[in-house]
This record gives C-alpha cells, sequence and structure tokens, in this order.
C-alpha cells in the first residue's frame, strides 16, 4: 500500500513537471520599457521596476512587469505609474534581482539599460540638487558616535526633494562611491554587504519592508520562481543549438 502511495505521488509530480515544460511562454514583439523610451520626449527618465509577477493559465506561462517613470521636465519631477505589461521571460529573468531599481534611463542625453539604484545616475551626487553633509548616523540608522559618514541631503527647491522625502531612505557617499566604480565598468550595483545582504534591488531588506505585497505573492507563486532559471537555461540551449545548426548549414553555393 505504501509503495502505491509512493508510485503515485511520484507519478503526480512528473505529470506536474512535464506539463508545466509543455506550456507555451508568451512573448512580445517589443519590450515595453522599450516602447516607453520611443514614446518618451528628449527629457531626462528613468524607468523603475516596481513590481513584477509570473502567471500561469492552461497553457501559458505570463511573465510582466509594471513600471513607474520618472521624467525630468524643466524644473519638474513627474512620476508616473504604468499598467502591468507582458515581457519576454529572458529579460524577466535578467532583471529578477532589480526591484525598485532603474532599468532603463536617459541622463544627460546618453541612454542606459544597465540597472542602478534609483537616482543614483542624474541625482544623488549631483550638486544642482543636493550636498553631502556629516553625520553621525551609519546606514542602518544607528548613531555611531566614533565615526561620522557623508549623508545627502537634497535641497528643498530640488525637484527630487519630495521624491527622497516620501522614500524616507537615507544615501552615504561611500555607497554611491562603490556604485559608481561599478557603473564606470559596466555592472550593476546592489550594494552587497559582508554579511551577504544587500542596500539595492530585490534581495534588500528595504525592498522587503516596502513591497511586502510581491514577497507574499512571490512566496505563494515559489514554483513558478523556481523553475525561472530552468525555463530560461532550456530556452538559451535551445537557441544556442540553433544557431549553430543554421551556422554548419550555411555557406555559399557553388
Amino acid at each position: 500500500m505504501t509503495k502505491r502511495l509512493i508510485y503515485a505521488a511520484v507519478f503526480s509530480l512528473l505529470a506536474f513537471s512535464c506539463g508545466n515544460a509543455d506550456k507555451e511562454v508568451k512573448k512580445v514583439t517589443v519590450e515595453p520599457s522599450q516602447a516607453i523610451l520611443k514614446n518618451t520626449s528628449k527629457n531626462d527618465f528613468s524607468v523603475i521596476l516596481d513590481d513584477m509577477t509570473i502567471e500561469e493559465t492552461e497553457n501559458q506561462i505570463i511573465h510582466k512587469h509594471k513600471y513607474k517613470v520618472l521624467e525630468l521636465k524643466k524644473d519638474s519631477l513627474y512620476s508616473t505609474k504604468k499598467d502591468w505589461a507582458v515581457v519576454n521571460q529572458d529579460f524577466f529573468s535578467s532583471h529578477k534581482n532589480d526591484l525598485g531599481m532603474e532599468i532603463l534611463s536617459r541622463h544627460n542625453g546618453k541612454i542606459s539599460t544597465l540597472a542602478q539604484p534609483e537616482g543614483y545616475g542624474w541625482a544623488i551626487g549631483n550638486t544642482a540638487h543636493g550636498e553631502w553633509e556629516e553625520t553621525t548616523q551609519d546606514s542602518t540608522g544607528n548613531t555611531n558616535s566614533g565615526t561620522t559618514q557623508r549623508r545627502w541631503r537634497t535641497h528643498s527647491t530640488s525637484p527630487f526633494f519630495w521624491l527622497w522625502l516620501g522614500s524616507r531612505r537615507s544615501f552615504f557617499r561611500n555607497d554611491y562611491n562603490n556604485y559608481r566604480t561599478y557603473n564606470t565598468s559596466g555592472r550593476s550595483y546592489y550594494g552587497q554587504n559582508g554579511n551577504n545582504t544587500y542596500t539595492h534591488g530585490t534581495r534588500s531588506n528595504y525592498q522587503k519592508k516596502t513591497r511586502a505585497p510581491f514577497f507574499s505573492r512571490k512566496s505563494k507563486n515559489a514554483s513558478r520562481w523556481n523553475n525561472l532559471d530552468k525555463r530560461t537555461s532550456r530556452s538559451s540551449s535551445r537557441y544556442k543549438s540553433g544557431s549553430s545548426t543554421r551556422s554548419r548549414s550555411g555557406g555559399t553555393g557553388k
């Protein structure tokens, strides 16, 4: 009887796995973030990854992003929240650690698709919007009487003032300097600390506190997220195999 139950459980698991693998992954011809870039004027702007989810229907697996767009128009900052939009699986996977970060931006006329902490590319460290001040508080908000750090203070006249006031978040010079080092070498910066924690992105404590609905949804749909890397790997393998086949079959006819 016990063996029958074990066989039944294994069979059910295999059937579920195969059924999930057979589902079609929904695709788009143009990423929504690129559509935003195309439809945005020449002003400086950033696309923030505000939320993400993986949905499943009977026949499809669907990856979705929700964006917040910050656009600087003259002396005013405009914040626009976009609706859910379908994105490609590879794009979704590449930004799974970028919750709350800029994934596309145009600052001073330069377009970047490198994920970076919100505001670090155009507001933080920009003396037109604020200045560094001495503080005895560290990045966790604790007071260290023997140590001073430099913390960013946004001018009340800056269009970014109300944005940072609403976030109730502090930015420190040493973190910003580390960001610049990473950014210069073309790497995304998450502020990894010595105890394997992060300051920015999906893995940060800040996002876990401020975006609780996302983490609750992700936990309920853990199997979809656990299978994300497997699906992405299979998709990449099929692409490489197809490219190799085309390469071998190509050539100049006589």
